[in-house]
C-alpha cells in the first residue's frame, strides 16, 4: 500500500508569522495535530500541538508569538509512491509521528502513524475477511 492512499485529507497550512494562538485555533477547528508551515510555494517546517505547549507556552512565549519560533524547520519527509512499511521505517529511524508527504516537491498532506495503523488494519481486515468466512461455524 501506498502513502498516498492513507492519506485523509488535504494538509492544513499556515505562514510562519503565524501566531500561537491561530495555530492552535486552526488545529482544533480541522481537528489536526499539526500544521504545515509554508511561504507561498516553499514548505518551510511543521508545527505539532506538542510544540505550541512545550516550546511555545512551555518556555513563556506569549499567544502572540509566531510559530516559526516553535516550529521544527526541514523536517524529515516521505514521498508518497513509498509504501507503508518505508513510512514506519522513517518514522522510527527520525523518532516523529508524522511526516509530511509530498509528490515530487509539491506538499501532499501529512502522515501520521495513526494513519498507518488504520490503513494497515483495513487492508488486513480485507485480505482476512474471506478466510474468516470460510472457517466461522455456521450460525444458527
Amino acid at each position: 500500500m501506498l502513502i498516498r492512499e492513507c492519506l485523509r485529507s488535504a494538509p492544513v497550512t499556515v505562514p510562519p508569522k503565524c501566531t500561537l494562538e491561530e495555530a492552535a485555533r486552526l488545529m482544533g477547528h480541522h481537528g489536526v495535530g499539526s500544521l504545515l508551515v509554508v511561504s507561498g510555494d516553499k514548505f518551510l517546517g511543521i508545527v505539532t500541538d506538542r510544540d505550541i505547549a512545550i516550546r511555545g507556552v512551555g518556555d513563556g512565549r506569549s499567544s502572540d508569538a509566531e510559530i516559526s519560533e516553535v516550529m521544527t524547520e526541514a523536517p524529515v519527509t516521505i514521498q508518497g509512491s513509498a509504501d507503508v512499511f518505508q513510512a514506519f521505517r522513517t518514522i522510527r529511524e527520525a523518532g516523529v509521528r508524522r511526516l509530511p508527504v509530498v509528490e515530487d516537491t509539491d506538499l501532499a498532506g501529512i502522515i501520521t502513524v495513526d494513519d498507518l495503523l488504520v490503513s494497515l488494519v483495513l487492508e488486513l481486515g480485507a485480505v482476512v475477511s474471506p478466510i474468516a468466512k470460510e472457517l466461522a461455524p455456521p450460525q444458527s
